[in-house]
């Protein structure tokens, strides 16, 4: 989902920086780093996809964040440029979720998880950022103690949590919450930030990584903690959002043409995700039938979202 750090040019400068989150508490984990896996293939065609835009009624712009297996959605939404609020997608029609919990400041949503527990981040009068997470109707705040702010990025169906906190210097940092009170907070080594923003149900963890704002990385981290840098080839940038559970990863590449271009990586492959007409499209999260959501540019700067549903599979050499 997407992170409204203060420095908005921090997530325009690669596109659209997202995520939610939450952390800390019992020391940093331990890391190991293993090299980048062997070169992948970018490819113009494996699937074929349908492309919807999937707009709020009325909304200036719309970001959508998460989709689940049901094809429920969340994001946010903004009515006439105004200040986004987070937003669910069920039964057919959108809806502003949880206003009277996460009031007139800004808030957005990830998930459903195929249980329909919502999560993400709100802030407060001050600009504090809080993470939270609904179950059913009840909303609960979570807060990293001994931080300033949180986000969810993403929870598992196990009630594993993953995402981010950062404090007055504005970096971010990784945390996974197993359990009710267990804390582990993760970096990658020599990184400035590390920003997870997807978890598998089998503990993998997804998201991105940088040792200076010009360029990100994307990570995969393994439920041992081991970390793997992962690139769409060539790309000048890479972040990876989401993770399903055929290890099929979804997030957005920065090309050398300065294209910025959703992609879907399934074994060693990537494929495009391109929104048609857009100017920048981002992927923001894949369900286990590859149905993906995310957002797109369109000619005027505006946002929207959107959903590429693969509908066969094509033969290539």
């Amino acid at each position: 989902m997407s992170n409204h750090h203060p420095s908005h040019g921090r997530i325009t400068r690669a596109a659209s920086r997202l995520a939610l989150a939450l952390a800390l508490s019992t020391g940093a984990a331990a890391t190991a780093v293993a090299a980048t896996p062997p070169a992948a293939t970018t490819v113009s065609a494996t699937t074929t996809y349908t492309y919807q835009t999937r707009d709020y009624p009325g909304s200036s712009q719309t970001i959508l964040w998460g989709i689940n297996d049901f094809g429920e959605l969340s994001g946010q939404y903004s009515i006439a440029g105004g200040t986004a609020h987070a937003l669910v997608y069920r039964h057919g029609r959108f809806e502003a979720l949880a206003p009277n919990d996460l009031g007139t400041y800004f808030s957005a949503s990830g998930g459903p998880t195929d249980f329909g527990a919502l999560f993400g981040g709100y802030a407060d009068a001050t600009g504090k950022q809080h993470g939270f997470l609904i179950r059913g109707h009840h909303f609960k705040t979570l807060d990293l103690p001994g931080h300033l702010n949180t986000n969810i990025d993403s929870v598992n169906l196990f009630g594993t949590m993953a995402g981010v906190y950062w404090d007055a210097d504005g970096a971010f940092h990784g945390f996974l919450r197993q359990g009710r009170d267990h804390f582990t907070t993760f970096d990658v080594p020599d990184a400035r930030e590390t920003y997870p923003l997807g978890i598998s149900n089998s503990g993998e963890i997804v998201g991105y990584t940088d040792t200076n704002p010009a360029q990100t990385h994307g990570f995969e981290r393994d439920a041992n903690g081991t970390i793997t840098i992962m690139d769409v080839p060539a790309s000048l940038s890479t972040i990876i959002f989401a993770i399903n559970e055929h290890d099929q990863i979804a997030g957005y590449y920065v090309a050398a043409s300065g294209a910025v271009n959703g992609f879907v990586r399934t074994g060693q492959q990537f494929q495009d995700i391109v929104m048609p007409g857009a100017t920048a499209t981002i992927a923001t999260s894949i369900n286990n039938f590859g149905v993906v959501a995310g957002e797109y540019y369109d000619n005027l700067g505006h946002r929207h979202g959107f959903v590429a549903t693969p509908v066969r599979a094509m033969h290539h050499s």
